[in-house]
């Protein structure tokens, strides 16, 4: 009974806790103050987050536009490279050209200088025998039993004289190598329009003139002009040995070198407007 009575005297002497302003106050701006710190943080957390994501962007970004200047940069380089080569390729064609037509015209040279000895052989005296030749030649050449022989102008009557002992060789020749049947068809005769161009020699013509053979002193001439054009070559022209490029001549040599000098310094330009364009763009070595 004592107990009970002591605990309801404790309920009746209990108050409420009271506080006063600036209490309140100070809780308040406390809970507040925690509130601005977790805002912070988490403003900070998100603020490190976009920064670390604008930097790896921009860092992708950068490496992009880096990889696309070396491209451009290789690309340019070569086009530069290619077109070296190519100078270089048409220098020498061009050098070669040169110099083939300057062997080529020394070779018309010799040519004009034999064509002006052709005159004096045609009134020589051992002009008819060379003639007798020729004839005989031609018409072993055509193989018609009924040729037709026809010589340069002003030469009808050395033709002439000289047709039976040629007919006579050609009759032996024949007799060899076509038989008897054939030698009795042979009928040789000599036709009185001249050739409208040559110094000496005849034309031969056969099978109702659908073949004929010019054997003219100019057209023997040209025949040992063409297939003695390698060793006149050899003869009147010497390689010019070059340590760098073996087929090229000094002159070649020479003008190539210039070339190539000049591309080079052209293409030095070019890598300098290059890398002065790249040091205005991106920040830092490439």
């Amino acid at each position: 009974k004592k107990s009970g009575q002591r605990a309801s005297h404790d309920r009746k002497t209990l108050k409420p806790v009271t506080m006063n302003d600036s209490e309140i106050n100070n809780q308040i701006s406390q809970m507040v103050a925690f509130i601005h710190q977790e805002a912070a943080e988490k403003a900070a957390e998100i603020r490190l987050k976009a920064n670390e994501e604008f930097n790896i962007e921009k860092l992708r970004m950068v490496e992009a536009e880096k990889a696309k200047i070396r491209a451009e940069y290789e690309r340019k380089e070569k086009q530069v490279e290619v077109a070296k080569r190519i100078e270089q390729s048409n220098t020498v064609r061009l050098g070669r050209l040169e110099a083939l037509k300057k062997r080529d015209e020394e070779m018309q040279k010799v040519l004009a200088e034999a064509a002006k000895q052709l005159p004096p052989i045609a009134t020589g005296p051992g002009y008819p025998s060379l003639l007798e030749s020729l004839i005989v030649e031609g018409l072993q050449g055509v193989a018609d039993p009924k040729a037709t022989i026809k010589g340069v102008a002003g030469q009808g009557a050395i033709v002439q004289k000289c047709l039976p002992a040629a007919t006579a060789k050609f009759k032996e020749w024949a007799t060899k190598e076509h038989g008897a049947a054939f030698v009795s068809k042979i009928e040789v005769t000599f036709d009185p329009t001249p050739l409208e161009h040559g110094i000496g020699g005849c034309e031969v013509t056969g099978f109702g003139g659908k073949i004929s053979l010019l054997n003219t002193l100019q057209s023997r001439l040209m025949l040992a002009y063409e297939t003695r054009l390698p060793q006149l070559r050899a003869a009147l022209f010497k390689r010019v040995p070059s340590v760098f490029y073996p087929k090229m001549g000094r002159v070649e040599f020479f003008r190539l070198r210039r070339l190539a000098i000049a591309v080079g310094q052209k293409k030095r330009r070019i890598l300098q407007h290059i890398r002065l364009r790249l040091a205005e763009i991106l920040p830092g070595p490439l």
